[in-house]
């Protein structure tokens, strides 16, 4: 290797998993500092998103479970997650978002972290808290102009945003100007997740008039704007599930009479390119990712996990368990979805070297 140009070494480095690179930062300082640099981080994700190295996740448990995803097929009947060793211990522990390989954590209402699963970098937020018994909407993501990871919450009926800075590790309160519903905090859950793309958290409900609302809380300008939603999507007793699949805006529709809609929004805020993707049978229904490489869309949905691939496309149902120790002895466990007693939750991570303890290059680049 040391007949090698620096350059190259980067290049072989950046395409390898991460549980790879976490080892080799005990070969020597060097490579110690190569790995850890801000920019060799940024070459590895971007790579990684190109490669699709993703993981499924689910929470809802006092640990935290996932399964590479390329190890995922039609062919499969049931899918075993593996324990992450989440380094704290809870009752219960929720995602609020993914991005760049972070997760936004809340465990049992109280606490907050940042943490990275491929590494096992954890951060707790300190000034963080509230009233368990309200509804809060959450969300988490990357604001990429000025290069900083922001975690939202906000409380009924959402004049008041409260923006945490992962660059500048503190908290802001902005009054919004936008309100939501109070009917969508009644549903009889604490939190409620918005969905992160294009440097924005999404929410989507039914508002008074009972017409669909997608609003977008910008992680940048840190204020709300309202995306169109399709012209003919359902109204009337509607409820609403936003999801992200491939870069992508969907939104499913479900009615309280039985009527359900599936849409793509297939250039991000222009209303004329939502796209009708499906007539579903399923409630919630929330796209997870496609799998490239046997061509597999996997679908949360109240029933649970759901896939539609083969040469048919046909949709098929996938059981979900996990493995974890009782008593020194590795026990499968199978996950119900859609019940009463069910936190469990699912969701679609990437690996990365991205720290909760970030440090941000944004300063050194001109910017202000």
């Amino acid at each position: 290797m040391s007949s090698l140009p620096p350059h190259l070494i980067d290049e072989i480095l950046s395409r390898l998993p991460v549980k790879s690179l976490c080892r080799f930062k005990c070969i020597s300082k060097k490579w110690l500092y190569l790995i850890s640099n801000p920019h060799f981080v940024k070459m590895h994700l971007s790579l990684t998103q190109t490669l699709g190295r993703t993981r499924l996740l689910v929470d809802g448990t006092f640990d935290l479970f996932a399964v590479d995803l390329q190890t995922v097929s039609y062919n499969d009947d049931k899918i075993t997650m593996l324990s992450l060793k989440f380094p704290e211990k809870f009752h219960c522990i929720t995602c609020i978002g993914s991005c760049n390989g972070l997760l936004g954590l809340i465990m049992e209402y109280s606490e907050l972290f940042v943490y990275n699963p491929s590494t096992q970098e954890c951060k707790e937020i300190s000034g963080f808290g509230g009233p368990t018994e309200i509804t809060y909407l959450y969300g988490f993501g990357y604001a990429e102009s000025i290069d900083d990871y922001k975690l939202v919450k906000i409380a009924g009926p959402g004049e008041i945003v409260e923006v945490y800075s992962l660059r500048k590790d503190s908290w802001t309160s902005i009054e919004s100007g936008f309100l939501f519903p109070e009917k969508y905090y009644e549903e009889g859950v604490f939190v409620k997740v918005g969905f992160y793309l294009n440097g924005a958290i999404h929410w989507a409900f039914e508002n008074r008039d009972c017409l669909c609302v997608i609003a977008a809380f910008d992680l940048v300008e840190e204020k709300f704007k309202i995306l169109p939603p399709p012209e003919t999507v359902l109204k009337g007793n509607c409820k609403y599930t936003l999801g992200v699949l491939k870069g992508f805006l969907c939104l499913a529709a479900d009615k309280s009479d039985g009527q359900k809609d599936f849409w793509v929004m297939q250039e991000y805020g222009v209303e004329r390119s939502w796209k009708r993707f499906w007539k579903p049978k399923f409630s919630k229904l929330r796209p997870l990712g496609l799998l490239s490489h046997c061509k597999t869309l996997l679908l949360m949905t109240e029933e649970g996990l759901l896939m539609i691939g083969g040469k048919k496309n046909k949709v098929k149902n996938v059981e979900v368990g996990v493995m974890y120790p009782v008593d020194d002895i590795e026990r499968y466990y199978v996950l119900k979805f859609g019940t009463e007693d069910s936190w469990h939750n699912l969701h679609v991570y990437m690996e990365s070297l991205v720290s909760p303890e970030y440090k941000s290059d944004f300063t050194t680049q001109g910017n202000h």
